[in-house]
Order: C-alpha cells, then structure tokens, then sequence
C-alpha cells in the first residue's frame, strides 16, 4: 500500500456512493469517507499488550431542502452504503426543517496537505516494541525507588474523502507515531509520578524520554505540607499550560455555541478577553501538525485563524451551517469526532484544527526566577476540567507542585488545591515563555505565569 493507492481507495469509495445516490433518486447527498489503519502496543512493568485493527466506513447526510437524515455503515462494501442512502433518505422525508442548513460542499478545493512519511507502512508490533525497549533502557534499574513503569508506543495511517452531489470530491491523509513513559517513585512509604511524550507525523526522536520521565518522578520526593491558603502566582509548564487553556478555548472558540448563544464569549467578540501579549491563532495547515488536513470533514480547505490579537478576541471557528448563520465562510473547523466518538458515525461540528498560542521571550527558568514566592504547576491539576463553563470558576487538586522562593524551587508539595477564574486568568497572564512544545492535543502553548490563583493546603 502506497499513500497514492489509499487515497484512490477513498475517492473511488465515495465516488461510487454518490453514483449510487443518483441511482436512487436522491437529491443531495454527503458522502463521508474514512479510514484508518493503528497499532498500539504498551508494557506495563513487563506485560505487553498490543492492539492492531483497522477502522473504517462512510458517514452518508441525505439533503431534502433544509431537511436532513443521516446514517452510517461499517465497512466498504456496496450493500450497506446503498443501505445507508437509503435509510438516511427515508429519515430526511420525516425530519423537520432546519433553517441553518445551507447545503453541501460544492467544489475541491484544497489546502495543502500535511506531511506524510511512507516508512510508517512498515512500522509493525515488533518495531514498536523495539521503541519501548529502547525507551525503557533509559531507566536506572538499580534505582530502587523506580517502582512501576508503564510505556508505550503508537502508529496510525488514516484518511478520509468527500464526495457531494454538488460536485466536491476531494480527500486527505494523514499519519504519526507516539511514544510515551510514565513511571512511579516511591520512597519511605511517599510516591510521586513521572511522564513523557514524543508525537510526529513522522518517525519521532526516543531520546530522553524514558530518562524524562523517570526524573520527574524522583524529582517530585520528599514532599511537605503547604500551610494555609494565599493567593500566589503560579507558573505552568508548557504541556501543562496548554491542557489547562485547552478547556476555555475548545468551549470559548465554538461557533456553534456563538449561534446557539451557549457560548461563554459570546459578548466578547471584538472586545478585550486576555492581556495585550496574548496572541491565539488555530492553524489547520502547518505540515508538521499532527491534526492537519488539506481539508475539513465537509470538504472545506483548511486554513488559519486568528483566535486573540493583542489580548482582543478576533474570530469564532465554523463549520459551513453556522458561519452561514452569522454571514461569515467556513474556517475550515468542521470535525465528526463527537465526543471521542467515530469519526463516520457523527454529523459534522465546529471544532478546533490545532489551536497555537504565540510564545513570549522568557525561559521557564527566567519565570521561575522573578518570583519572589508561588508555585511551579509542572501537570495539570485533577478536576480542572470540571471547571464551570458559563462562570469560568475552577477548582482542581495538585499532587505534583513545587514551592518557589526568591527565584529558586525549594521542595515539592503535598496535596494542595489550586482555584481560581479561567476569565480573570486570561487577564492575569504576567508572563508568556519562550518554550512552546508540541504536543498531541489541539492546543499547544508555551510556558505561562499566572497572577491571582487562590493556593490552599
């Protein structure tokens, strides 16, 4: 299998089944192709899993007007995708109006496609575990207080096509490896964790990370109590800072949520929603994302979009139904992933492509120096993404914090709660590094400080 030969699969896939709709007297239809082939293996102090399969189908929308039917099928084969027209035309015939609809995709354009490495085809089980062995080679056997450690490592190929009875017919593919260790410290009854990733479209670098991980893990004993409650300034590493911005931002750029007024920023647009330094782009066409596609799953080019400029909120992310509903194109942003679902067996929504965060001028060293007295967040606290989303307030729970004082990190600390206001954070940005590291999720941010997070013990 060459990338040639499985884009021609899917283009011929999604061809046929709008040839298959005309045959059947349907009016419109989206044709929505997808593949994709994965291997994942894991060695969980020394017992292996693996997981290989290949998952793949057509997500078919049957347009009656504005009224609209949808259904899906597994698999390729003839009989199921007729199936699936047919049974997505009879539930359009029954579906009430939807005064947003707009219609499908009407030509092939398309951005430019994201790197695609070749050598990934020949990435099996056993080249994964060769990964995971050289990665667990990187941890100090004679260190006795490295208790459990749980690595893994993944490759994935996948693709999807577009065919309208508009006349779009177009596709994209994509393709990664990961790798990650994640290791357990325990000394005098205390333990402390460790992990780290590697992503690329590509064949990824291993080193440092089981090394990483296993230091971050030793790092974090010897841990003391934090007494009281203080309002301190916090500093975020760069992974860390970018889970944490992830929650404001999937929910804060939606722009389905901005037409169905749910959407938390709803009044801000235009308005001043972070400090002067804080610029926001999503980029849906750097070819070394891991999220790029040279087009969205309703077969709009992707593109890049500013988010924030100069702390202003300039721009919601659409699909093509809701920035037809507020006059503006699509930003390329339409996704069927649902919630961790499917892709072929959700509608599309208005999601982010990979949201960036543009870095600053000080290292986290230099951050961590100004401060006078705060607290180095080097994971995302737990239940930070229970925050509450029309006010912004969280309140999470930090067992991997340090203490700072006077510009230096003095000891880890025992459990303590970080609280605070998404809203008034974005306004309380002091610093934003120089460090951006990517990482596999939608956002990526370099390292930032916070001013104004209530820490309590």
């Amino acid at each position: 299998m060459s990338f040639d030969d499985f884009r021609d699969k899917l283009l011929n896939i999604s061809d046929s089944a709008i040839k298959y709709s005309k045959d059947l007297s349907i009016p419109s239809a989206e044709i929505f192709v997808f593949s994709q082939s994965s291997t994942d293996l894991s060695d969980q102090n020394g017992k292996i899993d693996i997981k290989d399969g290949v998952k793949q189908g057509v997500g078919i929308r049957v347009a009656i007007g504005k009224k609209l039917g949808f259904a899906s099928c597994t698999g390729f084969e003839e009989e199921p995708i007729k199936g699936a027209l047919k049974q997505a035309h009879s539930l359009a015939k029954v579906s009430p109006e939807n005064p947003l609809f707009n219609g499908f995709t009407p030509d092939s354009i398309r951005a430019n496609e994201g790197t695609l490495d070749s050598r990934l085809f020949d990435v099996d089980a056993i080249a994964l575990g060769k990964n995971i062995d050289e990665i667990s080679n990187q941890i100090d056997k004679n260190d006795k207080r490295l208790t459990f450690t749980y690595f893994g490592a993944t490759v994935s190929i996948e693709g999807y096509a577009v065919g309208t009875t508009e006349g779009c017919l177009s596709s994209t593919l994509s393709s990664g490896t990961g790798s990650f260790a994640y290791v357990i410290a325990m000394e005098a009854g205390e333990r402390s964790t460790g992990s780290w990733s590697e992503f690329s479209r590509g064949i990824h670098s291993l080193e440092g990370i089981g090394e990483t991980a296993s230091k971050r893990a030793l790092r974090g004993l010897g841990k003391k109590d934090f007494e009281g409650t203080e309002i301190l300034p916090t500093v975020w590493e760069s992974k860390t800072t970018a889970s944490f911005l992830l929650y404001p931002f999937f929910t804060g750029t939606s722009g389905s949520g901005y037409v169905e007024k749910r959407n938390p920023w709803g009044e801000k647009l235009d308005k001043e929603l972070a400090v002067k330094e804080l610029n926001v782009i999503d980029d849906g066409i750097n070819p070394d994302y891991l999220t790029t596609h040279a087009i969205d799953t309703e077969g709009t080019p992707r593109r890049k979009t500013t988010i924030v400029e100069n702390g202003v909120l300039k721009s919601f992310l659409y699909n093509r139904m809701y920035g037809h509903a507020v006059g503006k194109e699509s930003t390329g942003n339409a996704r069927r992933e649902g919630a961790g679902g499917t892709p072929f067996e959700n509608v599309p929504s208005s999601v982010p492509n990979k949201i960036i965060v543009q870095t600053g001028s000080k290292s986290l060293e230099d951050q961590i120096s100004e401060i006078d007295k705060g607290i180095l967040v080097p994971t995302l606290p737990l239940g930070i993404e229970n925050f509450n989303p029309i006010t912004g307030d969280f309140s999470s729970s930090s067992t991997d914090s340090f203490l700072i004082l006077k510009g230096q990190i003095v000891y880890p600390i025992k459990n303590i709660t970080v609280a605070g206001n998404f809203n008034d954070t974005l306004m309380n940005i002091q610093t934003i590094g120089s460090d951006r590291i990517p990482t596999s999720n939608p956002i990526d941010s370099p390292s930032m400080t916070f001013r104004g997070h209530t820490i309590g013990s």
